[in-house]
């Protein structure tokens, strides 16, 4: 069966809409983070994405388990160590997106922090349902 099969058959649409919010809620507190790491400790924007990024991550994840992808047979730690190598993955190219988006086009750091995000999120959302949680 195809991707696009099992996304409608599976929910994928309901499934995709969760995400989306829990994403969206610890973006904020990921956003947040590297706003404070910045401002008040003159932190390397690099080290504070980073550190945004799998705070934010560790709490994506705990919405994953309780709402998104509820019922997952997959064990609590595999699920955690599965999710944070799709984290990773996506960290690498946000990392990257983010860095190519700042420095060599200029584009403003929130800007390229949210714009490398959303693509990331959505392979990331990808790899999650049908690797890890297996519903979809």
């Amino acid at each position: 069966m195809t991707f696009r099969k099992r996304f409608i058959a599976g929910g994928g649409h309901k499934l995709f809409v969760r995400n989306a919010i829990a994403s969206i809620f610890t973006f904020l507190i990921d956003l947040a983070l590297i706003w404070l790491l910045m401002r008040y400790t003159g932190m390397n924007r690099f080290i504070a994405v980073t550190i945004g990024f799998l705070f934010g991550n560790a709490c994506h994840y705990a919405l994953a388990r309780l709402w998104v992808f509820r019922d997952s047979l997959r064990g609590l730690w595999s699920g955690y160590a599965l999710f944070l190598g799709n984290a990773l993955l996506g960290l690498v190219f946000i990392l990257g997106a983010f860095a190519l988006m700042t420095d060599w086009l200029g584009v403003p750091l929130i800007v390229a922090r949210i714009t490398a995000s959303l693509i990331a999120g959505i392979g990331v959302f990808i790899l999650n349902a049908t690797v890890n949680f297996q519903k979809i």
